[in-house]
């Protein structure tokens, strides 16, 4: 369900818990900008800053919240943090043999390494480490600075419905994604040998070779 409606029940019981219930304006603005976000996410997003925030979260928070819950029921669906990203990337130059590239679980990361060269990390020397992950980390926060306006200037102008929020494989309510993430898990835990940090994972959720990076980025450098 996803009416004007339910998002004013929603919302205003939430500016009724900061004692703003009477600025009808501003509650407004909430129900219109907020209108692409699922009725029952919003709901849980507004629940969980109400537990957090002492003050009336603004519509920018608000979509944070909603992206948060989503990506923890979904993970494939979830912007890596820089430290998980690079522990992934670690795990990636331990493991990957030379002249094979390996596949991550997010875009970002296959292309903040490849900006970097992947030849080139895995000749990096012990000593030179420390640079070189301060390098990665700016490649990748500006990767992900990049996706993150992209997709709000596609929604804005009206090209994707899903820039408010990251994809859901179709699901567009939080016990949904969290149902089959479980699935996943135990799918993933009869098939797979345990994961002791975060191992490289299959395109099936979303990874990116470098391969097919190159190919979109055109013939250039690593």
């Amino acid at each position: 369900m996803n009416d004007q409606k339910s998002r004013a029940k929603i919302l205003g019981t939430m500016f009724g818990a900061y004692g703003q219930a009477n600025d009808a304006q501003r509650l407004a603005a909430y129900i219109t900008v907020l209108k692409d976000i699922p009725d029952n996410v919003l709901g849980d997003a507004c629940k969980k800053l109400m537990l957090e925030s002492k003050f009336l979260p603004s519509i920018a928070e608000i979509v944070e919240a909603s992206r948060s819950l989503l990506g923890t029921a979904d993970d494939a669906s979830r912007v890596r943090e820089w430290d998980e990203a690079w522990a992934e990337i670690e795990k990636a130059m331990q493991r990957t043999p030379w002249g094979q590239y390996p596949v991550f679980s997010r875009p970002e990361i296959a292309q903040a390494v490849a900006s970097f060269g992947w030849h080139d990390l895995q000749l990096t020397l012990a000593e030179d480490m420390p640079t070189v992950r301060a390098q990665v980390r700016r490649m990748y926060e500006d990767v992900c600075r990049r996706t993150k306006e992209r997709s709000h200037n596609e929604y804005v102008l009206g090209k994707s419905k899903t820039g408010l929020l990251p994809p859901s494989n179709g699901a567009n309510n939080c016990s949904e994604l969290a149902r089959r993430s479980e699935i996943k898990l135990v799918r993933h835990s009869k098939v797979m040998e345990p994961i002791d940090s975060i191992a490289l994972v299959s395109q099936a959720v979303g990874g990116m070779t470098f391969a097919e990076w190159r190919a979109k980025r055109g013939n250039g450098n690593e």
